[in-house]
């Protein structure tokens, strides 16, 4: 099951990069634009499948693995919320985005809220990382 885990939160490890991606997005060419939207509108679906997967093997391991604080396990899973809305409201401004490239309209006013949503993601998913490694620490 730890194998499992693993994979999935490599999986989830995209959201790392994609402050990056989406960074500059409203500079590219609308084709691009286009592409770059579809890419991560794509490993964002994905990564909420995934998401079930690392929800569904974390539970188990808490329960066989042994002794965590419950301030770690609500701490851990109120991380996990906030990961899993922030990447289900992301969608909304990905799906508006590809509406107006194909309608030949600027992105600038969701190209911002895709940055938040990015960063929120990287922040949130690095500090969940951290606290899965050292879990002792709460």
């Amino acid at each position: 099951m730890f194998f499992i885990h693993m994979i999935g939160s490599l999986a989830l490890g995209f959201y790392i990069l994609l402050p990056f991606v989406v960074g500059k997005i409203d500079k590219l060419a609308p084709t691009v634009q286009e592409g770059t939207i579809s890419a991560v509108q794509l490993m964002n679906r994905l990564a909420q499948f995934v998401m079930i997967i690392l929800l569904v093997s974390g539970i188990y391991m808490i329960f066989t693995w042994g002794p965590y604080s419950v301030a770690w396990i609500v701490v851990v899973l109120l991380l996990f919320l906030a990961i899993s809305g922030i990447a289900g409201a992301m969608g909304k401004p990905l799906r508006l985005s590809l509406e107006a490239i194909r309608n030949q309209q600027p992105i600038t006013q969701y190209a911002g809220k895709m940055r938040m949503f990015s960063t929120l993601l990287a922040v949130f998913l690095i500090l969940i990382t951290f606290l899965m490694v050292y879990s002792h620490i709460i």
